[in-house]
């Protein structure tokens, strides 16, 4: 019987300690810790559930009904119960409660079903956490993220990033604008696959340097390939990222086909309207030559014969005729200086370098003042004839302006081919002026209205031309045009 009797005593004594520690665990756990009926009534509660609610004590809840005074949202309470009914228990279940104040939080409820001594579901019990300040980030960041989706999707401009040479995102306009279903259809792709050959290496090199480190220039025009073969224009911009925690390249592509179209259209008018200046140019300086040339030339004759009929005693007839003989003669050499201007016989038959020779030496016979120094490098043959003009002319409208304008004492003149172009470089130091903002002259500097004719016809030739100039510094002017 004392046997028996200890053995009581031990279990009593186990089970009064299991409870301590239970309720020990219960009163103190910083988490939610409940206990429920069936129906969610509230039996027990620690502090922590309490004060996370917005009560002062545990007693203000108990008898309370969770469905109808703690679950924002009833369907929540009635999803809970049909969960835990089927398993027996439910893990990280996530709902919303409201608190005392009306406020509500983000929790997420471990719950097990508690069953009496007969086997019947008695009610729940469980932990209970809140978890709002982590929904709330979740909810900023996709808020966040469906904001930059928006705008990306709906960007009028290509987006993409690429990263190790691939393609790891693309918007729906790049798919579009390269005329894929899909930006699936991309991903994952090369990014030089979309390029077009002739630009391929170009594009290539300088975006393998760009995922590394930030490279120049972030902006450049070259040739895409669209999914059917077609070819289109773009313009890009792009700049060294990290994406996923790794280098790439983020950039984006805007389709300007249609304006480099119309820069064509309107570079092929120029230059027919060049060419159509230059055949009347062309013509009116044969006529000038063949008609009024011949036409001088004839009266200087007359004129020499009738003053060799007047005898000694006509010596003043013979004096009115030496006069108007030097009157023609002087008309004669206008004239030959007008078609030359107009279109020199040396630049067609001879070719530019030649041409640009004997006008310098015409240039400085006028103007003793002015020393040129006119080098040449790398022409071994003729240029392009449209190439030789454009370049004559622009020699023509720089020592006019030198002449009228410059005051300069010294000019040098290089002309150069080194491949794939031609360098003309006209220096004076001149008295200089002040250039435009874009770096060209203006209408208002001497000689602006012709430079920038001139301008517009080197880039007829796909070619450029750049002034550099300030006041009391004298003016340079380069042009580059490529041949071939």
């Amino acid at each position: 019987m004392t046997k028996l009797k200890n053995t009581s005593i031990d279990k009593n004594k186990a089970i009064r300690d299991s409870e301590q520690r239970f309720r020990h665990i219960f009163e103190h756990s910083p988490a939610m810790v409940y206990l429920t009926d069936v129906d969610g009534v509230i039996l027990d509660m620690n502090v922590a559930g309490a004060r996370m609610l917005g009560y002062d004590s545990p007693r203000d809840l108990l008898g309370i009904k969770s469905s109808l005074h703690v679950y924002a949202d009833p369907k929540d309470r009635k999803r809970f119960r049909e969960i835990i009914e089927q398993t027996g228990s439910v893990q990280d279940f996530e709902t919303r409660f409201r608190r005392r104040d009306g406020t509500i939080i983000d929790v997420r409820i471990t719950s097990t079903i508690r069953k009496n001594k007969k086997g019947g579901v008695e009610g729940y019990e469980g932990f209970i956490i809140d978890v709002t300040d982590r929904k709330q980030a979740e909810r900023a960041l996709q808020d966040s993220e469906e904001k930059y989706r928006t705008v990306v999707d709906n960007s009028l401009s290509a987006i993409f990033i690429h990263q190790g040479g691939i393609f790891r995102f693309v918007n729906r306009r790049f798919a579009e604008m390269l005329g894929y279903d899909n930006q699936e259809d991309i991903v994952g792709r090369p990014f030089w696959d979309v390029v077009h050959p002739i630009d391929r290496a170009m594009v290539k090199e300088r975006g393998l340097k760009r995922e590394k480190s930030d490279f120049s220039p972030s902006r450049y025009i070259f040739r895409a390939i669209k999914k059917d073969g077609t070819m289109i224009w773009v313009d890009l911009r792009a700049t060294h990222a990290t994406y996923m925690g790794d280098a790439a390249v983020v950039g984006n592509l805007i389709d300007i086909t249609q304006s480099i179209r119309a820069e064509e259209e309107v570079r092929n008018l120029s230059m027919r309207l060049i060419e159509v200046s230059e055949d009347e140019k062309k013509r009116l300086a044969a006529d000038l030559h063949d008609e009024l040339g011949q036409a001088l030339t004839s009266l200087h004759f007359d004129l020499e014969s009738l003053q060799t009929s007047f005898g000694a005693k006509l010596s003043g007839q013979k004096k009115r005729c030496q006069r108007l003989i030097r009157i023609v003669e002087q008309m004669a050499d206008n004239v030959r200086k007008t078609t030359s201007y107009l279109r020199p016989d040396l630049l067609d038959h001879l070719g530019l370098v030649p041409a640009l020779e004997w006008s310098i030496h015409d240039f400085t016979a006028r103007r003793t003042e002015t020393e040129v120094d006119f080098q040449t490098l790398g022409l071994k043959k003729r240029l392009n004839p449209k190439i030789e003009l454009a370049l004559y002319r622009l020699f023509q409208e720089c020592m006019t302006n030198i002449s009228k304008h410059a005051k300069a004492t010294r000019v040098e003149i290089m002309l150069t081919y080194s491949h794939p172009r031609v360098i003309f470089i006209v220096r004076d130091n001149g008295v200089g002026h002040e250039p435009s903002k874009r770096g060209t002259a203006s209408a208002k500097s001497p000689g602006g209205i012709g430079l920038l004719s001139m301008k517009e016809r080197v880039a007829s030739l796909g070619g450029s031309i750049d002034i550099a100039s300030a006041p009391g510094k004298g003016t340079t002017i380069r042009a580059e045009i490529p041949v071939g």
